[in-house]
């Protein structure tokens, strides 16, 4: 997005100013700001209190607003660990996981000439490339599978990727009324011949927030991964993964998986994945690449937190690996 360095940049909250200081420089929005400045860009989180007050103001003062969220490569550590971010996306339609409503990233998928950027898809097929060959996620903290975890070779695997609860993904993703409890029961009765696992987010093994599914229920039904592995190098053991809105759905497609989705996470709707919701303004059919393209690099911002200095996503990835081990 193009910034016009004359216009004032509100946050709505606080806490915005220190999370993307190194993306935008943003003032917070004040009543003394009202007197003054109404005519200001205002700046919130996602779907949440700060965004909507972003969207209020700008329709008060008939300017605009801009949605603020993690990127898709956020960091070695956890952010509500307050590991430093690596990306940020800034949305100036709606948010990339609220399937509800249009985005920028929607807007980007549907309409952007990907066949006429040869240099974006070289970029891409390299970025791809390297992230499965180093297994970069959205956070890059946890041990990659040992190849004894799995007893047997052979063996046709499923996997049901687990959330946490209130995910805002999942509020606004187009669930249909879907519960976690059925997508498991369609992970095994569709798949009679594979073993069926399912991953438990990694911010309920830190113990920090709640799963979306019932644990006791989960046991009885198929095998839990507990263990915080990375996502990519777990996903390689797999032929097939459900999920609700995850990120890690599109991971798995990274990886080669076949994807069902009982949501419209921003990967869905495009013919990449099995979709048992639908989006009627997603008009195109896409390939993995094109749709990475869009949201991994022509709607993310990257900045390096530890050299301070702008960036893109192949320092980010560099910068990951190398880091990693040192933490």
């Amino acid at each position: 997005m193009t910034k016009d360095k004359t216009i004032k940049r509100y946050a709505t909250s606080r806490k915005i100013i220190k999370n993307v200081n190194n993306f935008i420089n943003l003032v917070y929005y004040s009543t003394f700001s009202q007197i003054f400045k109404k005519k200001g860009v205002y700046y919130g989180w996602g779907r949440k209190r700060s965004g909507f007050k972003a969207i209020d103001l700008a329709l008060k003062y008939g300017t605009s607003f801009v949605l603020l969220e993690d990127g898709f490569i956020r960091s070695i550590g956890l952010g509500i660990d307050g590991s430093p971010s690596f990306s940020l996306v800034e949305d100036n339609i709606g948010i990339y996981y609220d399937a509800t409503a249009p985005s920028r990233l929607e807007e980007i998928l549907n309409n952007y000439d990907f066949d006429s950027d040869e240099k974006l898809m070289q970029d891409t097929k390299k970025a791809i490339e390297l992230l499965l060959r180093y297994n970069i996620s959205k956070y890059n903290n946890s041990n990659n599978v040992s190849p004894e975890y799995f007893e047997k070779d052979d063996e046709k695997r499923v996997l049901i990727i687990a959330q946490t609860a209130g995910d805002a993904s999942l509020e606004y993703g187009m669930l249909d009324d879907y519960t976690t409890e059925e997508m498991i029961e369609a992970a095994i009765s569709e798949n009679p011949n594979a073993k069926v696992y399912i991953k438990i987010h990694p911010d309920v093994l830190s113990g920090k927030k709640k799963s979306d599914t019932n644990l006791d229920f989960v046991k009885k039904k198929c095998n839990i991964i507990e263990e915080n592995f990375n996502p990519i190098s777990l996903l390689k053991y797999f032929d097939k993964v459900y999920t609700k809105t995850s990120q890690m759905g599109f991971e798995a497609l990274l990886v080669g998986c076949e994807c069902v989705c009982f949501g419209m996470p921003f990967y869905a709707g495009w013919g990449v994945t099995i979709d048992k919701s639908k989006c009627s303004r997603r008009k195109r059919k896409l390939s993995i690449e094109e749709i990475f393209a869009g949201a991994y690099l022509l709607y993310t911002r990257y900045h390096n937190p530890y050299t301070n200095k702008p960036s893109d996503i192949f320092d980010t990835i560099a910068t990951i690996k190398k880091m990693r081990n040192l933490l």
